[in-house]
């Protein structure tokens, strides 16, 4: 028989023995679970042999231009290298593509984009689509959508929109999409462009700017380390970032490359990314892998313990009893320390024996499900007492994913609702592990779960804030992008079509002006509420600012069905709605793209909707248009005609003309009417009616519009010297000129520049200036009439012709439109229309004592009449076209001697002068 001493040292080998196959399982199991998240995460692009041909002869190596630009590069490690949304999307690729990115460090985003220009770079690490970027870069498809906010000092105004910024400075980062589309969009911004985010918010919160506007992201990082505080969001620009990778145009190959790579990772990489630097996780938080390894660790400790006290045991059988007590202590305070660990970490600790069906939970689950009074854990026999609490929607979750992890080893993981004793439903994290025999059979499943209420209440204020609109309550401008960008991949991959419309409300600022914008909020919310209700639930629904909505139909039968419900939606809008007692009446335009082929992208279904708008709106207002391709086409032109506009001045391609005005009565020059001209370098002379109103919807009109009247002072200072007798220049202004922020001082500035007085300037306002603001107009022309400029009404007849305004305003001349005169043909025996109204107006202006300019006047019957119908003063072709300065100075000397008729004066002609 084995004496005493060899049992026990039999059993010892035992014990040590099944510790450490435990212990060997505890690793395999920890590295298994690792191994097999890295495989199903390490899916690679499949290459072509061209795509392989091209990495080989550049060596598998990427050069990427790299720039600080937070929320991309955001935080640098250890060993100098930067971590961020993009940066983290490049090292995932390089994990799924046979590429090694070499990064190449800019000090600004202009000075990177520049190297992209000059070929120093192959790709660009985080780019935004804009016309003048597409000229050298192939741009992939978007890796997240970074929404831009309004950003402001608390105790300073608020602004909702962008449209409230007009007249305000406003910071932006140099160089990026937001500045260029302020600059093209919102002239009458104040753009104060700075280097980086962090400029942006010291700026606003210094007060050097009203406003900023940048990526929320890279704002509230820059926020934090600045430990900048008063500082809030008060709006939407309306405007996000579709962030891509780009590559320089030769490299069409490396595009394609990028495009596999980023097909390659997986939405739960994506996330991870987007979770770890655009929605951080709450500090504090146990993962799943903390758990794994501290608490193997944890147990392996438990166990060496284990071993040593059993040695101790079996070597010290005289003293059992006092080391049988000394051990229990030593127990009793590890367990104490582990559960002042666990109440540490706030979470409520579980665990089920699969065997027995019995549910233990610790005093700190019982007070999450609101039992104040638990001191000590209860055990529960099976789940039913806790899925009754467990709300009715979120129970399928909760039992599909712990049979998954039973079954499959899924990770348990999951949020769902609970409901505490107190009758409220709160939102609980629930983690749990199994563990395993040596068979593999499941013995027990432990875990924890977190009261995570307020944390999925922030996450969804958050997610409200960036993806729906704050008043009406349906989708915004991003979430719209986001679902429109699901339709534009269907019908890529497989052909399902689909049909965005953007419906925009007609004079919709009139009744902002009018009723207040509390009636235009009332508005735009009962028009959100309206297309709910009109449309089917197939249908998406977003506003995308301001008083323009979206709505995307994914699979529509035909374009007839999109027709179908354009005027239905056009239909319910013209009826009368009652807000707060006013009788509005409104009417909406809208702009259809309907795609049926691909290829298809999110920008160019936008454009063309915006552009089916463009032309709904300015052929007849309160209709709809479906997109064509020649709209496009118009537009691009018109485009591309509005950026010569911008450097034309710079290239010296406009020049002023100058055109005789008459005194018809006394047939002498008194003064002349400044015209300008375009010379382009290619399309030859433009006329001002192809490009005036160009640069008033592009905001040029008032940089033209001050060089205008800078040559015209300019060359009335030069005449004044020569000793030229010209009376005086009339010099025409846009109503955005006169009605804009400092026009008075730019004129003042003008004249002190030359040292010209007011008398020889004219200034010609058409009569949309009076519809925009009459208040305004009568307010600037009354400061500059008292400098002594004066004022003429150009195009008399044709506009919003008032008495009101000639009786309030300071007018100097009616300038009567060129269509009436040229329509005058005077007979002996027949009067027509044409006649009757210059009488009319001749008559107008002798009872208010303003003088009456004909203009257009092209032969000797037209100038006779109204010479002798008792008008004062005439312009036209009869007398001499527009001519330049040289010109019109030996014409005043020519006519000052032989007259200003070209052959003497016979009332029968009627020949046309050209």
């Amino acid at each position: 028989m084995l004496s005493q001493g060899c049992y026990s040292r039999l059993a010892v080998k035992r014990v040590a023995f099944g510790v450490l196959l435990l212990w060997l399982a505890l690793i395999l199991c920890v590295w298994s679970n690792d191994a097999w998240a890295i495989r199903t995460e390490s899916s690679e692009a499949v290459l072509t042999a061209q795509e392989l041909r091209w990495l080989q002869q550049h060596n598998n190596q990427v050069d990427v231009g790299i720039a600080f630009v937070p929320p991309h590069t955001m935080e640098l490690d250890e060993s100098n290298q930067y971590h961020g949304v993009a940066m983290d999307f490049l090292a995932l690729m390089e994990k799924k593509l046979p590429v090694n990115f070499k990064a190449h460090f800019y000090p600004s985003y202009s000075a990177l984009l520049e190297g992209a220009k000059t070929g120093q770079i192959d790709m660009v690490f985080a780019a935004s689509i804009t016309p003048e970027r597409e000229q050298y870069l192939i741009f992939t498809q978007p890796y997240t959508f970074l929404s831009n906010k309004i950003f402001v000092r608390k105790t300073a105004e608020g602004f909702q929109n962008i449209d409230e910024l007009i007249g305000k400075t406003v910071a932006v980062i140099r160089g990026t999409a937001m500045a260029e589309h302020l600059r093209l969009f919102y002239p009458g911004i104040k753009l104060l462009e700075l280097k980086s985010s962090k400029d942006l918010m010291l700026a606003v919160s210094s007060g050097n700017a009203d406003a900023a506007i940048s990526v929320v992201a890279s704002a509230w990082w820059h926020m934090k380390e600045e430990g900048i505080s008063n500082l809030d969001i008060s709006g939407d620009a309306n405007f996000s970032y579709a962030v891509r990778f780009a590559t320089r145009k030769e490299l069409p190959l490396l595009a394609h490359i990028l495009e596999k790579g980023l097909y390659n990772i997986s939405d739960r990489e994506h996330d991870e990314v987007h979770r770890r630097w655009l929605y951080p996780q709450i500090a504090g938080v146990i993962n799943k892998e903390t758990v794994y390894r501290y608490g193997g660790l944890t147990i392996a400790i438990f166990l060496i313990a284990l071993i040593i006290f059993g040695l101790l045991l079996i070597r010290r059988l005289r003293y059992e009893v006092a080391q049988r007590l000394e051990t229990e202590q030593a127990l009793r305070n590890s367990e104490e320390r582990f559960e002042l660990a666990i109440r540490g970490t706030n979470d409520g600790i579980w665990d089920w024996n699969l065997h027995t069906n019995e549910l233990y939970l610790a005093p700190r689950f019982l007070q999450i499900i609101g039992q104040r009074d638990a001191g000590v854990g209860v055990f529960w026999q099976g789940l039913d007492p806790w899925l009754k609490r467990v709300h009715p929607k979120d129970r399928p979750l909760f039992e599909r994913a712990t049979a998954e992890h039973l079954k499959d080893h899924q990770p348990l993981d999951i949020r769902y609702r609970m409901l505490r004793d107190q009758g409220e439903w709160i939102w609980v994290r629930m983690r749990g592990q199994v563990q395993r025999n040596e068979l593999d059979n499941a013995l027990r499943l432990c875990g924890s779960i977190m009261d995570v209420t307020e944390k999925k209440r922030s996450e969804d204020e958050v997610r409200r804030l960036a993806y729906f609109d704050q008043l009406t309550g349906i989708a915004n401008r991003e979430l719209f992008k986001i679902s429109l960008q699901g339709a534009v991949n269907k019908l890529n991959t497989q052909d399902s079509p689909f049909a965005i419309m953007f419906v925009d409300l007609d004079q919709f600022k009139l009744i902002n002006d009018s009723l207040g914008h509390r009636i235009g909020d009332l508005l735009l919310y009962r028009v959100a509420e309206m297309l709910g209700e009109i449309l089917p639930t197939t249908c998406f629904i977003g506003r995308l600012g301001g008083d323009e909505f979206a709505v995307l139909m994914e699979e529509p039968s035909g374009a007839s069905e999109v027709k179908q419900w354009a005027e239905k939606i056009i239909e319910m809008l013209a009826k009368p709605m009652i807000l707060d007692d006013h009788d509005v009446r409104i009417t909406a335009s809208i702009g259809i793209s309907h795609w049926i082929d691909a290829p298809a992208s999110l920008d160019r279904a936008m454009e063309q909707a915006d552009i089916a708008l463009f032309e709904a709106k300015r052929e007849c207002r309160g209709s709809f248009c479906f997109h064509e391709d020649s709209m496009s086409e118009r537009i691009l032109e018109k485009t591309l005609l509005a950026k010569d506009l911008e450097s034309a001045l710079k290239n010296n391609e406009l020049y002023l003309m100058y055109q005789p005005q008459i005194n018809l009565q006394q047939e002498r020059v008194i003064g002349c009417e400044a015209l300008i001209r375009w010379n382009h370098p290619e399309r030859g002379l433009i006329p001002p009616d192809h490009f005036i109103s160009l640069a008033e919807e592009r905001g040029l009109i008032h940089q033209i519009g001050d060089w205008v009247l800078h040559q015209a002072c300019k060359q009335a200072r030069n005449w004044l010297d020569d000793g030229v007798d010209f009376g005086g220049i009339g010099v025409n202004v846009s109503s955005l000129q006169l009605l804009s922020q400092g026009f008075v001082q730019r004129v003042e500035e003008a004249l002190e520049t030359y040292h010209l007085s007011a008398e020889y300037i004219e200034l010609e306002i058409t009569e949309t200036v009076l519809v925009r603001d009459i208040q305004l107009a009568e307010r600037v022309m009354n400061r500059l009439c008292q400098l002594g400029i004066s004022f003429s009404i150009d195009d008399f007849g044709t506009g919003y012709s008032s008495l009101l305004y000639l009786q309030r305003l300071p007018i100097g001349r009616l300038k009567l439109a060129q269509e009436f005169v040229r329509d005058t043909m005077p007979d002996a025996n027949e009067h027509g229309q044409s006649e009757a109204v210059v009488s009319a107006a001749l008559h107008l202006g002798k009872n208010l004592k303003i003088p009456v300019i004909a203009e257009g006047i092209e032969n000797f019957a037209q100038f006779e009449w109204l010479k002798h119908q008792g008008c004062d003063e005439g312009q036209g072709y009869l007398f001499a076209k527009p001519m330049l300065a040289a010109d019109f100075k030996a014409f005043v000397h020519h006519t000052a001697s032989h007259g200003i008729l070209p052959v003497p004066v016979d009332p029968e002609c009627t020949m046309m002068v050209s």
